[in-house]
C-alpha cells in the first residue's frame, strides 16, 4: 500500500514538475519572441528615421546649391515622414515599456522636426547663421535620439 502511495505521489510530483518546466520554457520562449519583435520594430523605426534624415539633408544640400524644391521631392519627403510614423506606431504597439516608447517618440520627432526649421534665403551656399545653428542643433538632437533608442533596446 505504501509503495503504491509513494508511486502515485512520485508520478503526480513528476507531472507537476514537467508542467511547471513546460510553463517556464513557454514563458521564456514568449519573452524571447517579444524581444525579437521589439528589436525588429526598433530597427524599422531607426531605418525610417535615418531615411527621412537622409532625404532632408539632401534637400538642404540642393537648396544650398540653388536648386528649388520640386513636387516630387516634397512627395518623397511626405512618404518618408509617413514611414517614420508607421514605424513608430509599430514599435509603440509592440512594446510594453513606456520608457522605450518615450525614447522612440524623441527619435521619431527629432527627425521629423528637422523639416520645421524655417530656412530662409541662401547666400553663398549658406543659410543665415541662425538657420545654420538650428540645423546643427537639429542634426545633433536627431543623432543623439537615434543612438539613445538603439542603446536602450540593446540594453533590454
Amino acid at each position: 500500500m505504501w509503495s503504491t502511495l509513494i508511486a502515485v505521489l512520485g508520478t503526480l510530483g513528476g507531472a507537476a514538475l514537467a508542467g511547471l518546466s513546460a510553463h517556464w520554457t513557454d514563458r521564456r520562449a514568449r519573452a524571447a519572441e517579444h524581444r525579437q519583435r521589439v528589436q525588429e520594430a526598433t530597427a524599422q523605426l531607426l531605418a525610417a528615421a535615418l531615411a527621412f534624415r537622409e532625404l532632408y539633408w539632401l534637400q538642404i544640400a540642393d537648396l544650398r546649391d540653388g536648386e528649388f524644391r520640386t513636387r516630387e521631392r516634397r512627395a518623397e519627403m511626405y512618404r518618408a515622414r509617413s514611414a517614420v510614423t508607421q514605424a513608430f506606431d509599430r514599435l509603440a504597439l509592440t512594446t510594453t515599456d513606456p520608457h522605450l516608447v518615450d525614447i522612440a517618440v524623441e527619435t521619431a520627432w527629432s527627425a521629423i522636426d528637422l523639416s520645421d526649421i524655417p530656412l530662409g534665403e541662401v547666400h553663398d551656399q549658406h543659410f543665415s547663421d541662425e538657420v545654420e545653428a538650428a540645423l546643427a542643433a537639429g542634426r545633433e538632437r536627431s543623432r543623439d535620439a537615434h543612438t539613445a533608442l538603439r542603446d536602450a533596446v540593446r540594453a533590454r
